[in-house]
């Protein structure tokens, strides 16, 4: 039973004497679920404070039978101070500052934009609302793309399985969104660039002026990386001499785990020629180890650059396709030059560093119909496509694919001649394509006026696929038929 009483303190009086003093609040004495006694500050109405008191009784006897409200505390908590909370998790657990605030800003946009303020307050409907009304343009802000919708929604759909997955909440009223289709509203397509495109642009780098505080040899050394590497513009930006293994076989250039998109540390291959440029080129600069390999690289303005590197080598920026050739797509370039050179999916994946192989082949390989047309060629020969006056030479040429001789040279029937009447017991079929009734008469013999239809009647030195063009009505003029060739087990 829980208990109210007023505590009583000792404090000294006016005359400086010791007196035993009652205070003003009462106070709540009780035992919770685990059988730990608690003392609770009341009110400084009894009534009111016993009212308390039976509540707190009530719910540590819940607590010990399972029956009890166990996100009470968080439900009060404000849903800004979660999101904090939440922010700071994904920093303990390794994400990059960076990728925290993103993830950060996005769902704080959403959450004051529906005026959540407490866990209770998160609506499914009230997300899609705002997310259809930013992906329409309005004077004040930008149109959102189904693409960027989608991260939003993830951010905060994040969000809430954090607050499930750490104890604050016991549903996820988030569960049930998904996003769209963003190919549906694709705002920037990146194309490759072809081998005649990369020949110009490196050479009208080499004889342009300095950009961006890189000089001409820079920059061809860097687009040079990356489109046969298929490095990222960050990762460039963090390499190091010392990242360069040029006595491998293949010579490799590492990515350290800090720099990857994937927290992994990324050694790839490089081509033979690429490996002998850049040792050269570091023997002619001489620099450290530690020394940045591109130092002036600015990642930012790394698509304003090479837009200008393009117009230099009258190469479009955005084609007629409305596809751009931004720094990326030098990434894009490097996989489907890969694909094109016949690499196999999975080779094509590792060398890509993509979780996926859908990724590699669907976002990252751009194959034209030129390159489709080479496919076709390879595809075999269609008799039928030829005309009616070159069949039967076409027919002669064929072969069979095991001894390389002419079909009908190839062939030899699966049977011999049994009987001098092979189709003893059975309906011979006429000349003129009609089935003739047999009698039944003791020998087993054919009698009537029909004369069984004989295999040189066949032609073709009685090859089974020679056709025969049946003159009984019914049929319609001009259609081949092949006919069926019954055999019986010869007589006694």
């Amino acid at each position: 039973m829980a208990s109210i009483f007023k505590q009583r303190y000792t404090a000294r009086g006016e005359d400086g004497r010791r007196m035993q003093k009652q205070s003003q609040f009462w106070y709540i004495d009780y035992k919770d679920a685990d059988g730990i006694r608690k003392r609770v500050k009341g009110f400084k109405d009894k009534a009111v404070t016993a009212q308390l008191a039976a509540q707190l009784e009530r719910e540590a006897e819940q607590a010990q039978v399972g029956i009890v409200d166990r996100y009470k505390d968080h439900r009060k908590k404000p849903l800004s101070a979660h999101l904090d909370d939440y922010k700071a998790s994904l920093m303990n657990k390794g994400t990059t500052e960076k990728h925290a605030c993103l993830v950060y800003n996005r769902a704080k946009a959403i959450i004051d934009a529906c005026g959540f303020a407490f866990i209770g307050d998160i609506s499914g409907s009230k997300v899609q609302a705002y997310l259809a009304e930013r992906r329409q343009e309005t004077p004040e802000q930008r149109q959102l793309s189904i693409r960027s919708s989608n991260f939003y929604l993830q951010a905060i759909k994040q969000f809430s399985r954090w607050l499930v997955a750490d104890g604050r909440t016991g549903e996820n009223p988030l569960a049930y969104l998904q996003g769209q289709n963003p190919k549906t509203d694709i705002r920037r397509r990146r194309r490759a660039l072809s081998g005649d495109e990369i020949e110009r642009l490196i050479e009208a780098t080499a004889h342009g002026p300095a950009r961006n505080s890189m000089t001409p040899k820079e920059r061809v050394m860097l687009y040079s990386l990356a489109i046969t590497s298929g490095l990222r513009a960050s990762e460039l930006a963090s390499l190091t001499w010392q990242c360069f293994d040029f006595e491998g076989s293949p010579p490799t250039v590492r990515v350290e785990a800090c720099y990857s998109k994937h927290r992994r540390e990324d050694i790839q291959p490089l081509p033979a020629d690429v490996a002998a440029g850049f040792r050269q080129w570091q023997c002619e600069t001489q620099p450290g180890p530690q020394d940045c390999v591109f130092a002036t690289f600015n990642k930012c303005n790394a698509s304003r650059m090479l837009k200008k590197d393009l117009a230099a080598a009258e190469i479009l920026y955005t084609d007629s396709s409305n596809r751009t050739c931004d720094f990326h797509a030098l990434r894009a370039t490097y996989i489907t030059h890969i694909v094109k050179g016949g690499a196999s999916p999975k080779i094509a994946q590792h060398l890509a560093r993509h979780s996926s192989i859908s990724l590699t082949f669907d976002v990252y390989t751009h194959i034209g119909l030129h390159d489709a047309q080479g496919a076709l060629n390879a595809l075999p020969h269609i008799p039928c496509m030829v005309g009616d006056d070159h069949r039967q030479e076409d027919r002669a040429s064929l072969r069979t694919g095991t001894d390389d001789l002419p079909v009908e040279v190839a062939y030899k029937p699966a049977y011999k001649k049994l009987t001098e009447t092979p189709y003893t017991g059975s309906a011979p079929m006429a000349t003129d394509g009609v089935e003739e009734p047999a009698s039944d008469d003791d020998s087993g013999c054919m009698t009537g006026s029909a004369k069984p239809l004989e295999m040189a009647h066949l032609g073709n030195n009685c090859h089974p696929s020679a056709r025969w063009r049946p003159e009984r009505p019914g049929f319609e003029p001009g259609v081949e038929v092949y006919p069926l060739q019954r055999f019986s087990k010869p007589s006694p």
